[in-house]
């Protein structure tokens, strides 16, 4: 479940149009763009499902091991607090090489070529479009405690190097579906 959530907060806000933003923080010589994208419904109800649909280049090719994503988020209300790592969901750094091969169902249809799946992932365009997405129901308090505007970082890194390979700001709104 964690890398679902993950890859939530990594497409979620690649949003143009509704309460959800992104713009790219990444240096000139990035190597991931994300170019578009959206999300059913916005702002984001929880819990509930959602559809997502995005489009990302790799403008160079990424690296075949050692590939992370970092995730930082922080929720702004009532006070700027920094959303913890639990249970791999949060603000957590996470192998995607690993996330691809352990979830190829899920990830595998965005591939420009989906028998290439995995690390590394060569130069191209990705897309997935309408990918339903089930946020698990914690229950009512854990609703309550979402229930806010979120902004933060998601930052890709070559581990053998530490070099940045992309990084994209994101805000997005989660409300109580109930």
């Amino acid at each position: 479940m964690g890398p679902l959530l993950l890859w939530i907060g990594f497409l979620v806000p690649s949003l143009v149009n509704g309460g959800a933003t992104f713009s790219d923080c990444g240096n000139e010589n990035k190597s991931i763009a994300v170019k578009a994208g959206s999300v059913k419904p916005d702002p984001i109800r929880y819990p509930g499902n959602i559809s997502i649909t995005v489009r990302m280049d790799v403008v160079k090719d990424l690296p075949a091991s050692n590939f992370d994503m970092k995730l930082n988020l922080v929720k702004l209300q009532p006070r700027r607090m920094v959303v913890p790592c639990l249970q791999n969901i949060g603000s957590c750094t996470y192998d995607v090489c690993e996330m691809i091969t352990n979830h190829r169902s899920e990830f595998c249809p965005m591939f420009p070529n989906p028998n290439e799946c995995g690390c590394p992932m060569k130069r191209g365009s990705y897309s997935m479009k309408d990918a339903p997405v089930v946020l698990p129901n914690f229950g009512e308090i854990f609703a309550k405690i979402l229930q806010g505007d979120y902004e933060g970082n998601i930052t890709f890194i070559d581990k053998s190097s530490n070099k940045q390979l992309g990084c994209i700001a994101i805000g997005f709104q989660i409300e109580p579906s109930v």
